[in-house]
């Protein structure tokens, strides 16, 4: 990870801000669904997933020109969803997904750097974790809407395109983040299916980083913050070289 050090650099601090990423993150997931037959529904995803990347460009406070690239790269993705969500432009959606994806990918980056380098394990580390986890679904959610922006048959329910099978086209977000997570968890229920060989691949590459994830990262984790939490013994101490 040395590479990714000096890259990203080696700032601890980050390791404090993973709550609001944290909240952010579950505040999309939870207020979603519950918007659905809000008056403001189509507004609903704009606003939320700019939450979430106000809370990215927060977390990447390493390096200065980490927190910088983040700020524009952030700033370009929120005003392109807002853009995009008043003209109806497709060309105006695909590029702000792009940018968004770009500043998620920096954030799971930045954040699993810092778990990974961390010896003593705190709750934040371990939120941090989570974070990483659900930002990977995210990211993933942002290429599968890429993808049916370009394949509109990409993803299908019942033999139908995803995207025309909804009546309220403000939902496909959604839809495709229930998709991502039940992907990255190996849950599959089968309602959405990938069609395009691409999405079949994506979805099977995304079933494969959950695995390892949970097996790897999370047990890692844990591991580290039970074992910082047991009482040190005398073997534990170093040899005094007598």
């Amino acid at each position: 990870m040395k590479w990714l050090d000096r890259i990203l650099g080696s700032d601890s601090q980050t390791l404090g801000r993973h709550s609001l990423m944290l909240g952010s993150l579950i505040l999309m997931l939870v207020a979603l669904p519950l918007l659905e037959w809000s008056p403001g529904r189509h507004l609903r995803f704009p606003i939320l997933f700019g939450l979430v990347l106000f809370a990215a460009i927060w977390v990447n406070q390493t390096k200065h020109w980490v927190l910088w690239a983040a700020v524009v790269i952030g700033i370009g993705a929120i005003a392109g969803n807002m853009i995009a969500f008043f003209t109806a432009s497709p060309v105006v959606r695909i590029a702000a997904d792009l940018i968004g994806l770009a500043l998620l990918v920096l954030t799971t980056l930045v954040i699993l750097r810092s778990i990974v380098i961390e010896r003593e394990v705190e709750l934040d580390t371990v939120i941090g974790g989570i974070c990483a986890y659900l930002l990977i679904g995210v990211c993933f959610a942002t290429i599968y809407r890429l993808l049916v922006d370009t394949v509109p048959a990409a993803f299908v329910i019942a033999g139908e395109p995803l995207e025309a099978s909804l009546q309220d086209t403000s939902s496909l977000p959604a839809r495709l983040l229930y998709f991502s997570f039940i992907t990255l968890t190996t849950t599959g229920y089968g309602d959405i299916t990938p069609n395009a060989e691409i999405a079949q691949m994506l979805a099977a590459g995304e079933a494969l980083i959950g695995q390892l994830y949970v097996a790897i990262f999370i047990a890692r984790l844990m591991g580290l913050h039970i074992e910082a939490g047991r009482p040190r013994t005398d073997c534990d101490d170093p040899p005094t070289g007598r």
